[in-house]
């Protein structure tokens, strides 16, 4: 993935935010950096596999705290396991979907799935390109594994 690429998903990321909480001061952007080893995970985590042009994953993995002051902000009055499962998957589902602007018509996302703790869900590629952002003092990241055609 190049680095304009990478530009993609932290704008896609903060639009995201700036949209939906306009009130609220947006993300802050942490270094990015690439993985090769076990994925990160934190207590939620919802992935979107890709295909098309790009083959791979989308995945946003979030603490309880950053979906409790997501589900705060927009008014939902059940805080519950369902909820935020549900908004972790919305999260990562719509950070997909957008980017399909920027890739182009060749690119289809899967329904956005849960993964659970043991991360045998997860099928990720060789390497990942890890997007730390802090919200209110919270850290989340969003995790991009992409390969184009030519790489395959």
């Amino acid at each position: 993935m190049k680095a304009d690429q990478l530009k993609i998903f932290q704008n896609i990321t903060l639009a995201y935010f700036s949209k939906m909480l306009p009130q609220e001061k947006p993300p802050v952007l942490q270094e990015s950096f690439l993985q090769f080893d076990s994925p990160v995970l934190c207590d939620f985590t919802s992935v979107v596999y890709i295909s098309g042009a790009y083959e791979g994953c989308l995945y946003i993995t979030t603490t309880q705290g950053v979906l409790d002051a997501l589900l705060a902000q927009i008014g939902e009055p059940e805080m519950n396991e369902k909820t935020r499962l549900d908004l972790c998957r919305e999260l990562s589902n719509v950070l997909a979907g957008n980017a399909s602007h920027a890739f182009g018509a060749d690119w289809t996302i899967s329904v956005p799935e849960s993964v659970t703790a043991d991360k045998a869900s997860l099928r990720l590629p060789p390497s990942t390109f890890i997007m730390p952002f802090l919200w209110k003092g919270m850290e989340s990241f969003l995790v991009v594994g992409l390969q184009s055609k030519e790489q395959r």
